[in-house]
């Protein structure tokens, strides 16, 4: 018998790999229940809605990415470029360790089930892209404009690349093609051709 940490974690893992796959809306409980290996009871143990599934499940792979981020980060840059490039290697390992997730969280609309909670940490990665552009303008290294428009641009663009290569990791595609990807995902945002 898996233990309660255990099993609320299949439980969200199901649920983040069926939100991905059928939408949060199209993603029932009993579906979610068979794909983690339990009975449709067990959910309501650890998780007293769909709602509050949901929101766990929003917030587990967006505490991940954050992870991600932070881990690709750490290190200080020596350019705007190449802080780029720390987010950029961020985003391809979450993608390419949990593309479910990625998926979950770029491809989908979450304002129908999103609580405080869930929301504040969306915000808080909102606010750490948006500053970087910030820094980057400053720096006359990222193109004027809005900085959430030109991160909705970057993102899309990752998004894109990641619908293009399914079902393949983008951690597959040779290096040379991620390298490829990341200089026109930049492009987009330098102030110069770079």
């Amino acid at each position: 018998m898996p233990r309660h940490q255990d099993t609320a974690q299949l439980l969200l893992d199901a649920a983040i790999a069926l939100f991905a796959d059928r939408t949060y809306e199209g993603a029932q409980m009993p579906a979610v229940a068979a794909r983690a290996g339990v009975g449709v009871g067990s959910i309501y143990r650890y998780f007293p809605s769909k709602e509050a599934l949901g929101n766990a499940a929003f917030q587990d792979a967006k505490r991940d990415l954050i992870a991600h981020l932070a881990a690709a980060t750490a290190a200080p840059a020596e350019s705007i470029r190449g802080e780029f490039g720390q987010f950029w290697a961020g985003f391809t390992r979450f993608a390419g360790s949990r593309p479910a997730a990625f998926a979950f969280l770029e491809h989908q609309q979450h304002d129908t089930f999103l609580d405080a909670e869930s929301r504040a940490l969306a915000a808080e990665l909102d606010q750490l892209a948006a500053d970087f552009i910030a820094r980057g303008q400053q720096a006359g290294a990222i193109r004027e404009g809005e900085p959430q428009l030109l991160v909705a641009l970057a993102l899309g663009a990752f998004a894109g690349l990641l619908r293009a290569i399914r079902p393949a990791a983008v951690t597959d595609l040779p290096q040379a093609e991620r390298d490829r990807a990341e200089q026109a995902v930049w492009s987009l945002l330098s102030a110069k051709d770079s």
